[in-house]
């Protein structure tokens, strides 16, 4: 019935979305509401009302469907592989393992499929507007909704709409969450009266039509449903009504009563048309041949409307199927099953033949156990993490031995938190956990727990639950376990100072401690990784040195290929980072990128671009730093969350305060969400950037006061904290940190601190020509450090010192050099202390750039355009930023107009008016 009542707020919004898409405008929307509100009736009008301008992809979610993972991407995007050829190598390649086209030993990323399928429907639009809809999205399956809902956020200037409808869910992740909804509820009294009477031909009594109106409370099936249910002498008001009218799982009953009254074979029809995910027509006719029954069965499904054959076996609503599977003896169930793992076989479907024998064991069945097992392998190759779960558990049901059944329980639970439904997989690990067999098998279940921590944004738990692990699998494999606190020792370095008791970078060290390698065994180069970390919390930086430059180098030298080369790295960077060594850092944190980059692999490219970013911040390249930085966050904004840390860190170089002090809040709130206390120093050190370059010492000493201890990942901060310590009338502060800086510097003899050595000493000078020695040798140690930062600091202090020695053109000199190095770089704070001081020597502003205004650019334009200055293509930028190309365009025409340029080429000239507001 396209006929729609009371729907007019419902339909405005939809056909305005409609027309948006239809100009070039995305639009997504997301329908909820209970079961029969309505949500389908709207989906088919907006299908009738696109029908004639829009190229439509349809999917309708049904629950037998829910654990095959990718199923609905299968069905809508079969019609359009040929388009995979013109996707980029790692999103094709991604798709082709999904479909089933290419087989690799890894499971497929599912963040590359997504941008695959963003290209897929990006392209389908390019000839055509294209309107997608997703019906009762509550049942599909993990893997397609996340996907989907991945797409459905990085569309903007696409000629796509997507609506989904779905139920208000209240367990596990919903993927949906935070896209536009529309609440569908029941309709009000009037339009409910209307539906009623359209259903009833007969008469309707006034009074019976306000009582079947108020019980269902508006909601469209249950009047539908009455009408059908209710006899025409109840509709007159000649006999009472029943008490309560059916709804819901009363509607249930409803259908099986009337499905129970139906010839046996078309009730046998039915529940193999329940019974099978395909829906596929073809499938029912085969059975059929075993089961009894032909097509003529359908025809009292069809008459009483409960289903429809076409191109696909569809039932007139989702609770009718529910209805006919489990009302449904279990025997009868186990013998359609039986018959449908025949069917798959004729076909060649190995896996619904597989799941199909599942579904029909009734008791413990080895055999098939295991060839669950095998085909839940097959699954996670393939990418199909939530697929691989329930066969698991199928397979566990099935095993006769509790060692097999615990063992395929605790690998269904790890498969279901892969999948990234960790309700799920926390009921599987609660099943796994209560065979406690031995130390690895708990040890195991600890590994799963952290999985599950760090899926719900509990690093610190997750740490607490590897160590537990590591500390239960010690005595029987202590290279597992090793491994493991390797893996720990990440989730730790994520939690930073928000680390609960037990799960700091400490807890990690003194777990190292209690389990050495055994004498004799090969040590890898995560132990070494794991050794140094464990010697700097336990003994201090100076005694830790030697291995933590051995665990570098043999990082350096490490040419393994696996996905722990990503770890070691990341370690490796944090330790280049403690010591100090910038050149070391910058070699590691590309090296880095370059591996993620070739594995395709986005934690490490989150990693690497975080890494990268503040290597290039630190040597002064900002332009650089901010669009691996605007990278980042575009990589956590495709995952569904925020990352603005990276932002602030450019803002309070740029000399844009306002924008930094609306950020610090936002980096607050992320890093208390989620745990990431490490973000909590970088927000420091951009508090003391700003105070510092507006001469504020005294802030600027308190921002990062207490923060310098042997770990700490701010070590190029040090000298700037002698500075502030200096100005702000703290004399011993300063010389204890000068100290800490020549000890820095003695283990990590590089031109970096080296220079932030001598400018400290002359900062801390007692007399001129003192001061003024170390400040000629911090210059010229910054002259062959990589990148301007540090060598024009240098010049600045020195500059600075000057005037005050009244040595007017010397200082000049000094300030002029400064200014224009800050200039260059676009650190408009610095280059305005600089400024300041000419003033105060009675010149004018030396010559160079000016402020940018107030930034006219949204922060997605401001993004687009600074990696366009960069020289990326925009099929380049697209890929970096998880946009599709039409995006891309669309934000750069806006960036031109709004900057009034014409190329490329005057973009770059007025790059510093890439701000945004």
């Amino acid at each position: 019935m396209n006929l729609l009542f009371g729907r007019v707020e419902e339909s405005r919004r939809l056909a305005a979305a409609l027309d948006g898409a239809r100009q070039g405008m995305s639009g997504v929307l997301v329908l909820r509401g209970g079961p029969g509100a309505g949500k389908s009736a709207l989906l088919r009008h907006l299908e009738a009302i696109a029908a004639d301008d829009y190229e439509i992809m349809r999917f309708d979610a049904v629950e037998s469907e829910t654990e095959l993972g990718f199923a609905a991407l299968h069905q809508l995007f079969r019609p359009y592989l040929s388009r995979l050829p013109t996707l980029p190598d790692p999103q094709r390649d991604a798709l082709c393992q999904v479909f089933g086209l290419q087989e690799r030993t890894d499971p497929p990323d599912r963040f590359l499929v997504g941008l695959g399928a963003l290209g897929l429907i990006t392209a389908r639009a390019d000839d055509r507007p294209l309107l997608c809809l997703m019906d009762d999205t509550h049942w599909m399956d993990e893997e397609s909704a996340a996907v989907l809902a991945f797409v459905a956020r990085r569309l903007h200037a696409d000629p796509v709409m997507m609506v989904f409808s779905t139920r208000d869910r209240t367990e596990d992740v919903d993927h949906l969450a935070g896209l536009p909804e529309l609440k569908v509820t029941g309709l009000d009294a009037q339009a409910a009266g209307r539906l009623l009477d359209s259903m009833v031909t007969a008469g309707l009594d006034p009074e019976v039509r306000r009582r079947i109106v108020t019980s269902t409370r508006g909601n469209p099936l249950a009047l539908i449903e009455a009408a059908r249910e209710l006899s025409a002498d109840q509709l007159s008001g000649t006999a009472p009504l029943p008490e309560p009218v059916p709804l819901g799982r009363a509607l249930e009953q409803v259908y099986l009563r009337e499905v129970l009254a139906l010839p046996s074979q078309t009730w046998t029809l039915l529940l193999t048309s329940a019974a099978d995910p395909t829906s596929d027509p073809n499938v029912l006719w085969r059975a059929g041949q075993r089961l009894g029954f032909d097509p003529s069965a359908a025809a009292a499904a069809e008459e009483h409307n409960l289903l429809s054959i076409r191109e696909t076996v569809r039932f007139r609503h989702p609770l009718i199927r529910s209805a006919v599977y489990y009302g449904a003896p279990l025997a009868r169930r186990a013998q359609v099953h039986s018959v449908l793992a025949e069917v798959a076989a004729d076909l060649g479907e190995t896996e619904l033949r597989v799941r199909h024998l599942g579904a029909a064991a009734t008791a413990p069945d080895d055999a098939v156990a295991t060839e669950l097992d095998r085909a839940a392998v097959r699954a996670r190759d393939r990418g199909d993490w939530t697929g691989s779960s329930s066969l698991l558990a199928r397979a566990a049901a099935l095993s006769q031995g509790p060692e097999d059944r615990a063992w395929r329980m605790l690998r269904a639970a790890e498969a279901s938190a892969v999948a990234g439904s960790p309700q799920r997989a926390q009921a599987l690990l609660d099943e796994a956990a209560a065979h406690n067999r031995d130390q690895r098998h708990n040890a195991r279940v600890q590994r799963v727990q952290a999985r599950i921590h760090r899926l719900t944004g509990a690093p610190g738990a997750a740490t607490r639950a590897l160590l537990a692990a590591a500390r239960e699998l010690g005595p029987a494999d202590v290279r597992l376990a090793r491994d493991i606190l390797l893996e720990a020792l990440v989730q730790a370095q994520i939690s930073g100072v928000l680390a609960p008791e037990g799960a700091s970078r400490l807890s990690v060290a003194e777990t190292v401690r209690s389990l050495p390698l055994p004498a004799g065994r090969l040590a890898t180069t995560g132990d070494a990784v794991l050794e140094a970390d464990t010697a700097v919390h336990l003994e201090g930086l100076a005694a830790a040195a030697p291995k933590l430059r051995q665990a570098v180098e043999a990082v350096r030298q490490e040419d393994s290929a696996g996905p722990e080369l990503s770890q070691w790295l990341a370690a490796a960077c944090s330790h280049a980072t403690m010591l100090g060594d910038d050149s070391t850092l910058h070699e590691l944190a590309w090296r880095l990128h370059t591996e993620a980059g070739q594995r395709n692999a986005v934690i490490s490219m989150a990693l690497a671009l975080s890494h990268t970013a503040l290597s290039e911040l630190t040597a002064g390249h900002l332009d650089e730093s901010e669009r691996l930085f605007d990278r980042g966050a575009a990589l956590e904004e495709a995952r569904g969350s925020q990352l603005h840390i990276g932002a602030l860190l450019i803002a309070a170089w740029r000399g844009r305060f306002e924008e930094a002090r609306t950020l610090m809040p936002l980096v607050r709130e992320h890093t208390a969400q989620t745990g990431q206390g490490y973000q909590l120093v970088f927000l420091d050190y951009a508090r003391c950037v700003i105070h510092l370059s507006q001469g504020r010492y005294e802030e600027a000493y308190l921002s990062l006061a207490g923060q310098t201890e042997d770990t700490c990942q701010v070590k190029f901060a040090l000298v700037d904290l002698v500075e502030a310590a200096v100005r702000s009338g703290r004399p011993s502060e300063a010389r204890a940190l000068r100290g800490q800086l020549s000890r820095l510097a003695r283990l990590t003899p590089v031109p970096g601190l080296l220079g932030d050595l001598a400018r400290a000493r002359a900062l801390t000078a007692a007399d001129p020509s003192t001061a003024e020695k170390f400040y000629v040798q911090a210059i010229r140690h910054h002259d062959d450090v990589r990148g301007p930062l540090r060598r024009a600091r240098s010049h600045q202090v020195y500059g600075e010192w000057l005037r005050r020695q009244r040595r007017t053109e010397d200082a000049r000199h000094e300030l002029q050099t400064a200014y224009k190095l800050f200039d260059a770089m676009g650190a408009r704070g610095y280059a305005d202390r600089a400024a300041q001081e000419f003033s105060a020597i009675g010149e004018m502003q030396p010559t160079g750039g000016h402020p940018p205004g107030p930034g006219t650019l949204t922060p997605q334009e401001a993004r687009v355009a600074r990696l366009a200055v960069g020289g990326a293509t925009n099929r380049e930028i697209a890929a970096q930023l998880c946009l599709s190309v039409h995006t891309v365009d669309y934000h750069l025409r806006k960036v031109f107009r709004k900057l009034d340029v014409r190329s490329r080429h005057e973009l770059t000239a007025r790059r510093d008016r890439i701000t945004s507001a």
